[in-house]
């Protein structure tokens, strides 16, 4: 069982907080980061995975997002809204440190989380015990640059608020094509219906962003991959990357070689890669999430705990 909470960030504003605690004392902490059009209740399964076996876990809806932001989904402000879904993480990261002054702590990023997470390495003092990444991708193509162009246009054209449907296309059109005929347009995120279903269902997901969105996920994205991540943290720090190698997110696990020479590049030695055959985005709501939640779970204990 969660308890959700109302955490107050570096401006005022409220986060809805969701925070999962085991029977026990714990022996470590996990900071969940969620993705694009969801939000953190979706991993209330991982959640109470982790938390029987002795790991309690925080996780937040970004701006923008569930229940932090439900009059505005999919617009998080009209300048600089990557950099202030990152300062969330740093708040979220603060409260965990205060509330667990003396436990190991690890960062676990799906997708935009993913890139939440690596982008808060890159600014923030802070080093996590261990970094998960799922659903992730490596350096993005040139044609970013248009995308962040035609965003810039529709702003001018449409405002910073307004939804947009050719971008959404732009970046998820395609994503569907490997795995016709469809059944649904949100196939490409799991294999198993019933869970791709739960997703549609959801009020709280699928939602389509603004113009101002696109472009500060876009600029974000080109930022992290302008610098070396983990520059200044320890490189012992241990790393897990996730993925199926259906994942269109990831080019089909192209992207996860790109992101593996990226952060090996950067001198980190401790670097573990998982490619689950057939996976497409949402390893977790995947038919086989029984067997990706026991390796995560076994991977965190080895690294944390020896």
């Amino acid at each position: 069982m969660s308890e959700t909470s109302l955490l107050t960030d570096f401006e005022g504003k409220s986060l809805y907080l969701h925070t999962w605690q085991p029977e026990q004392v714990p022996v470590g902490v996990i900071q969940i980061l969620h993705g694009m059009a969801e939000h953190a209740g979706r991993y209330n399964m991982f959640a109470n995975r982790l938390t029987g076996n002795g790991y309690a876990v925080y996780a937040h809806d970004h701006r923008g997002h569930g229940k932090t932001d439900p009059d505005q989904l999919g617009f998080i402000s009209e300048q600089g809204g990557f950099d202030l879904l990152v300062q969330n993480v740093e708040d979220v990261n603060n409260h965990i440190k205060r509330v667990h002054p003396d436990i190991p702590i690890a960062m676990f990023g799906h997708s935009m989380g993913s890139f939440l997470v690596q982008r808060f390495l890159q600014k923030s003092s802070f080093t996590p015990d261990a970094v998960i990444y799922s659903g992730s991708n490596g350096k993005p193509p040139v044609i970013l640059n248009a995308g962040i162009l035609i965003a810039s246009l529709l702003i001018k054209l449409f405002g910073p608020e307004a939804k947009s449907p050719l971008l959404e296309k732009m970046s998820f059109g395609a994503y569907n094509k490997t795995f016709k005929p469809n059944r649904t347009e949100f196939d490409w995120l799991s294999r198993d219906n019933k869970m791709v279903d739960l997703y549609i269902d959801d009020p709280l997901c699928g939602f389509t962003c603004t113009t101002s969105f696109y472009h500060q996920l876009f600029t974000g994205i080109k930022a992290i991959h302008s610098h070396k991540p983990f520059s200044d943290h320890s490189k012992e720090i241990p790393i897990l990357i996730l993925s199926g190698d259906h994942d269109p997110v990831s080019n089909m696990g192209k992207g996860i070689k790109s992101l593996e020479k990226s952060i090996r590049s950067s001198g980190v030695n401790n670097l573990d890669v998982q490619i689950y055959p057939g996976g497409r985005h949402e390893l977790l709501n995947e038919t086989n999430r029984e067997v990706v939640m026991d390796f995560m779970i076994n991977w965190i204990r080895k690294k944390l705990h020896g």
